[in-house]
């Protein structure tokens, strides 16, 4: 790499770095996720467990336990509960993902689409958002980055050891984000798959060393819920609850809007919960500024099988409703998974991606990385097939599951990557085509 990439390179990172650690002190009004995860990790500091508190809305078990353990650890080395401070140790972990997209890209394509790749995780402003925060997305942002170059790293060699670090970077992704849990199973899958043939011993033992990391990682969580919880939970529970707000086809793919249609399709639930949380006779507007979506929906549940755990409710209603809307009205269901595509790619989380610019800056990553995908799944196929595995796979849990840009958000750093492959692609097309047309106008005269 030259001189001049060396710097934009430097100067990428250190901008990179400015701007998460700036976040980071400053703070962000934190979102009900990040007050859950902050107030789980101080619990933890403080001796009383894994536990949001008394006045939690949803069970703690719904929680990953990544962020909130890691955040713990740093309170018990500094001495006490210190935000602060976690947030920029947070920020420098996050910052990583910055070099990692680089060398992702170098590999994938050249410096230059690192470079370009580097920049647009740098500077994206969702990420640097929910660093000012303590919320998940940032820390996975850097594991599912490191997993992905681990595993392209392992493939270049032939010891069997060389597949456990992306097996382990894995498993803390999934401590982390848990529908990834689902994502190393696939993965490991596809690294069987890459030697089946002559070579599928040794293409077994690869997925086997993988799988075994993650559950290296991710087993003795398992273990602790098993033991205080009676009953096998791998990462965390609330899949009922994602699968029926995810599914509930009224809200047209919009989670925050479940919640409103439930209740003007229950009215006999808005009055119990208006009784419960705020105060008999309240209207609809005020039920929803008082009470959250699980508390609707624990109550809704409750209401139809009352003998059943809530999330177990939930889980089955979800799939009542899905089979129902797959098979009576399959136009309007794919019309619904259309608007949740759109919803978990058209646009980053937070208001600052609605902008017209960075909407642009969205729609154009998403652009190059597609043109950057069908190149190299040409030209360099086992370096796209994973990258491809992960897009796949969360887009399909999204598309399932609750409707999320914060999902996306996870897998910039191999977007961006695509992306910058993408316009090193174009651009050589380009020049190739613009030669080849002075050529033929010069051989014409």
């Amino acid at each position: 790499m030259g001189a001049a990439r060396a710097l934009a390179l430097g100067a990428i990172l250190l901008l990179g770095l400015g701007l998460r650690l700036d976040y980071a002190w400053e703070g962000r009004e934190p979102v009900y996720d990040a007050v859950a995860y902050a107030r789980i990790a101080a619990n933890l500091d403080r001796g009383e467990g894994f536990t949001v508190g008394r006045t939690a809305t949803q069970p703690s078990t719904n929680y990953s336990p990544g962020l909130p353990l890691l955040v713990s650890v740093v309170y018990r080395i500094s001495g006490g509960v210190n935000e602060r401070l976690a947030r920029i140790v947070l920020a420098l972990i996050a910052w990583l993902a910055v070099p990692l997209t680089f060398l992702i890209g170098r590999r994938l394509a050249g410096p230059t689409a690192g470079l370009i790749a580097a920049a647009a995780v740098a500077i994206y402003p969702a990420l640097l958002e929910y660093g000012g925060m303590l919320m998940s997305e940032p820390l996975a942002t850097t594991l599912l980055a490191a997993a992905i170059l681990a595993m392209l790293w392992a493939g270049d060699g032939e010891r069997l050891r060389r597949w456990a670090l992306p097996g382990a970077l894995l498993g803390a992704l999934a401590l982390t984000r848990p529908e990834y849990l689902g994502v190393a199973i696939v993965l490991a899958a596809v690294v069987f798959a890459r030697g089946i043939g002559a070579e599928w011993r040794r293409s077994l033992g690869q997925a086997a060393v993988l799988a075994l990391g993650v559950a290296l990682v991710v087993l003795p969580w398992t273990v602790r819920n098993a033991v205080l919880l009676d009953r096998l939970i791998p990462i965390s529970t609330g899949g009922g609850q994602v699968l029926f707000a995810g599914s509930y086809m009224p809200s047209g793919g919009d989670p925050e809007r479940v919640g409103r249609e439930v209740l003007e399709r229950h009215p006999g639930l808005a009055k119990q919960l208006a009784a419960e949380y705020v105060e008999p006779g309240a209207g609809l507007e005020s039920v929803l500024a008082h009470v959250r979506l699980e508390q609707i929906l624990a109550v809704l549940a409750e209401q139809r099988y009352p003998e059943l755990e809530t999330d177990r409710a939930l889980g089955r209603m979800g799939r009542e409703r899905l089979w129902e809307d797959i098979t009576e009205r399959p136009v309007d269901y794919a019309g619904f998974l259309a608007a949740k595509l759109w919803r978990v790619w058209g646009h980053g989380p937070r208001v600052v991606m609605r902008k017209r610019g960075w909407e642009l800056f969205q729609w154009g990553l998403l652009a190059f990385g597609l043109i950057g995908l069908v190149v190299l799944l040409v030209r360099r196929r086992w370096e796209a097939i994973p990258i491809l595995t992960v897009l796949v796979a969360i887009t399909a849990i999204s598309l399932l599951l609750v409707a999320t840009p914060r999902r996306a958000l996870v897998m910039m750093p191999l977007v961006a990557s695509l992306a910058g492959a993408g316009a090193v692609s174009a651009e050589r097309a380009s020049v190739h085509i613009w030669l080849s047309a002075k050529r033929a106008k010069r051989e014409q005269s």
